[in-house]
């Protein structure tokens, strides 16, 4: 006697509308998986930033508290590019060149034998990013704005400064446009907090964790002179020429608005 069995194979409508809801379904989780990967890579980029903070730390351990410098120009005459923070740590045996490029970091700019696109910079025929992060420009050298005006008003060296623990050292630079290739940004020209973040998105990457337009609830990575690292909203970093964790001359009076909305 014949065996016949009951069940019976799904019909292509069936099939179709099975398609449809697994599509759903990870339509409906594809974001959440991203944020999950975006934070993991915050993660690693935090390690990057800590990795690099103690190697600019030991290296004023080294040199009387002088701290590590800038160089590398966002466009105009060379500077001495081999004596940016990127080569004199790695020079120096300070850290591995691996930590110079951020997980976070999809910039284009990159040249091909770095493993990126190899487009040139925006506004060069030839140059391309060196490092996913700089140093904030008001302890830097070559280009703090009150050296620029009395050498002696740099503060270049960790007595100069009086907070550590609240003054950012080293930042995620923009990841298109002129400052791609640059290793600092101009903190001094951020303005007001009701166009600092738009401003300073042309030169900070300030939305590197969360994407998005530029915002004051926008978030990135930003490491300190004490030697610690936090993702944190660019308004806790950044409120005003008189509000903010760059300018040594007042970070020290910023923690009580470190919470700024």
């Amino acid at each position: 006697m014949p065996f016949h069995s009951n069940r019976r194979a799904f019909t292509l409508v069936e099939l179709l509308a099975v398609l449809a809801i697994v599509a759903a379904i990870i339509t409906l989780l594809l974001p959440a998986l991203q944020s999950v990967a975006r934070r993991a890579q915050s993660t690693n980029c935090l390690a990057n930033l800590r990795s690099l903070q103690q190697a600019s730390l030991a290296y004023s351990a080294d040199e009387a508290g002088w701290l590590i410098d800038a160089r590398l120009p966002h466009g105009g005459l060379e500077q001495g590019s081999d004596e940016s923070f990127v080569d004199v740590l790695a020079r120096r045996g300070y850290c591995d060149t691996s930590r110079i490029r951020s997980p976070l970091d999809d910039s284009p700019h990159w040249s091909v034998e770095s493993g990126g696109e190899g487009v040139p910079v925006t506004g060069t025929a030839n140059s391309f990013r060196r490092t996913s992060y700089g140093l904030n420009n008001h302890l830097a050298r070559e280009f703090s704005p009150w050296a620029a005006i009395d050498p002696s008003l740099a503060s270049d060296r960790l007595s100069k400064i009086g907070n550590h623990a609240n003054t950012v050292q080293l930042l995620m630079m923009a990841t298109t446009g002129p400052f791609a290739g640059a290793d600092h940004p101009h903190v001094e020209g951020w303005g007001s907090a009701s166009t600092s973040p738009t401003v300073a998105s042309t030169e900070v990457e300030i939305a590197a964790v969360t994407r998005g337009a530029p915002s004051a609830v926008s978030e990135a990575n930003w490491s300190f002179l004490d030697g610690h690292v936090e993702t944190a909203r660019f308004a806790s970093i950044y409120a005003g020429e008189l509000r903010n964790r760059l300018d040594p001359r007042v970070s020290s009076v910023y923690p009580n608005l470190a919470t700024a909305p």
